[in-house]
């Protein structure tokens, strides 16, 4: 393993797109924080999304694009493998590091065809979202079962992908998801990019606008907010295929002053620095990195108990936790957070600590290391296996 490490092992990173997300956001930050004795090597399968602008400032050469046409059900997406293989061949790559469902698959693929481990990542509950179907969650559980290792991003993930897709405990990682809180600190005090209703308190909600996020559970939840608070406001940020029915919902019950739906915005930083508390009422999660940002701007957080949130929030330490789909608890969690402003201040500086001390890039890095090592090792002692059976007579 000190051999490998000396040598600067090159790891193929291969992520689908940079849109706006919690997988392209930790993508980029895998890379800030790529671990000593490893050299990255990026391939995508489509150069787009708001997040390709922060990747090229990495300083990064520009990845090899592997184009799919919009489908995997086509001959291309063989060649793509198949070029992708040979990537892996003339760089010298010993590890593949995928990053959400296409991209592992394709990584997976690819990676056999070069005969080297492949580690896919987990960052969800396997929850049937936008245009994912059940094929996709059984082609999702036979990479969990097959590939070298599973990088989960928190331990209700890892726990899922052995107990429910059958993946080996030994080749199961958690490593967190990491947060470069002087970039962030920098961000916020920079002016916002759009305008923001004026109003306090201010609730920030950043989440994409997908059904798995529970907006609609919140907007219902707000109208017993408002009912009681009147002046609270809050702010939506992030867009997708909700927002009509949202936005049609919020006229009907008269929210239209309590409720901005910003849409996609590139000043998260910004915003949360003018909130005074945040809210996630999603129905799945993995490790939210809106709650980590939450945190990292000293703000309580009030969100519902799935997936890897409870290890971020602490009830009563760090935010409030409501059950899912609920809207009376959320409501009743959101208007204990803003009854007492001194306390909500506390547990919003006892979240930055959690942040500054546990999921630093710092850990990341250590993270990714420790699980590659492992593979790589594991690699190599499982070569050697077979060969001493070749050997025997």
């Amino acid at each position: 393993m000190h051999t490998l490490r000396a040598m600067s092992v090159p790891v193929l990173h291969l992520v689908s797109r940079l849109w706006v997300g919690g997988s392209e956001r930790q993508f980029i930050e895998r890379l800030r924080a790529h671990p000593p004795g490893y050299t990255p090597v990026v391939a995508c399968l489509e150069l787009s999304g708001g997040n390709l602008a922060e990747f090229l400032s990495l300083g990064l050469p520009t990845p090899d694009l592997f184009d799919l046409r919009g489908s995997l059900l086509k001959l291309n997406t063989l060649v793509q493998v198949a070029r992708l293989a040979w990537l892996i061949r003339r760089r010298g790559v010993k590890l593949v590091h995928a990053t959400d469902f296409v991209s592992n698959l394709i990584g997976f693929l690819a990676a056999r065809a070069a005969g080297v481990p492949v580690v896919v990542s987990r960052a969800d509950l396997g929850h049937l979202r936008d245009g994912f179907g059940v094929w996709h969650r059984r082609v999702e559980k036979w990479m969990s079962r097959h590939a070298d290792a599973v990088c989960a991003n928190a331990e209700r993930v890892r726990r899922l992908c052995i107990e429910e897709e059958g993946s080996a405990p030994e080749r199961t990682f958690v490593v967190r998801n990491g947060l470069d809180l002087g970039r962030f600190d920098a961000l916020a005090t920079q002016p916002l990019q759009g305008p923001l209703r004026p109003g306090r308190p201010l609730v920030a909600v950043v989440a994409n606008l997908w059904p798995v996020k529970g907006h609609r559970i919140l907007v219902e939840a707000v109208a017993a907010v408002h009912a009681r608070r009147p002046e609270v406001r809050f702010a939506l940020v992030g867009d997708g295929s909700e927002r009509p029915f949202l936005e049609s919902r919020i006229a009907e019950l008269g929210l239209e002053d309590a409720i901005e739906v910003l849409g996609t915005r590139y000043d998260v930083p910004a915003i949360l620095a003018r909130a005074d508390a945040a809210c996630l009422p999603s129905l799945a999660e993995g490790l939210p990195n809106a709650v980590m940002e939450a945190m990292a701007a000293g703000l309580p957080v009030v969100a519902t108990a799935v997936g890897g949130t409870p290890e971020l929030v602490i009830p009563g330490e760090t935010g409030l936790l409501a059950p899912p789909g609920a809207a009376e608890e959320l409501a009743g969690a959101l208007l204990e957070v803003l009854a007492d402003p001194v306390n909500a201040r506390s547990m919003g500086a006892r979240g930055r600590s959690v942040i500054a001390r546990d999921y630093s890039l710092d850990a990341l890095a250590s993270g990714h290391a420790a699980m590659y090592g492992s593979v790589l090792a594991l690699r190599v002692h499982s070569r050697a296996i077979v060969g001493e059976q070749a050997l025997r007579p």
